[in-house]
């Protein structure tokens, strides 16, 4: 699990003043919290983060000496940039399940010729906090026209520690075959006058 430091924040501060001396806001909240904690961190940790953490990954939160583990609930980007206006946080409580979604990534892509249709990008998922996964790797390589994978066909849905909110039956990828041997990228291209 990847970390963040973070500190107790002013709650009279202003989260614009805040977010223009590099520091960006953040919320933890919880069943065990009685009121959202407002802490803080500095915007370049909030990137460092953001760049290998994404919605309802798992995150050590270092708050002053003590540690959290959290899901990455919210992430406010500011409309008009990309400038991070707010990260949010759910506490996890060890024997208390909680919602989240791991990220379907395609590993060996380039080792397989035909056309890759891929219609679900990720896979709903209760569990308890140590049965957490942030994605889901398939190997592609050896597949070939006519292979499908479906959410059955995942090691997270033989895990008994977890459950499935998306259904099994539901398709993932599919590997069609590309006609007459033409790439997609040569069927898109207009045809050129003589």
């Amino acid at each position: 699990m990847n970390i963040l430091k973070v500190e107790n924040r002013n709650a009279d501060m202003k989260a614009k003043q805040l977010r223009k001396s590099g520091i960006i806001p953040v919320s933890l909240y919880g069943s065990d919290i009685e009121n959202s904690l407002l802490l803080q961190t500095t915007e370049a940790e909030a990137k460092k983060l953001l760049k290998s953490s994404a919605k309802d990954s798992g995150v050590v939160l270092h708050i002053d000496g003590k540690k959290a583990v959290a899901l990455l609930r919210e992430i406010k980007y500011n409309p008009l940039g990309s400038q991070i206006e707010n990260l949010s946080f759910q506490k996890l409580i060890e024997d208390e399940k909680v919602s989240s979604t791991a990220q379907i990534v395609l590993v060996n892509k380039e080792k397989v010729p035909e056309f890759i249709q891929q219609s679900l990008f990720d896979v709903s998922y209760r569990a308890y906090p140590s049965s957490l996964i942030d994605k889901i790797e398939i190997d592609l390589e050896g597949m070939k026209a006519g292979d499908v994978v479906r959410v059955e066909d995942l090691d997270i849905a033989k895990n008994e520690d977890i459950e499935l909110l998306t259904a099994p039956e539901e398709m993932i990828i599919s590997i069609i075959e590309n006609r007459n041997g033409v790439s997609d990228q040569e069927e898109t291209e207009e045809p050129q006058e003589a």
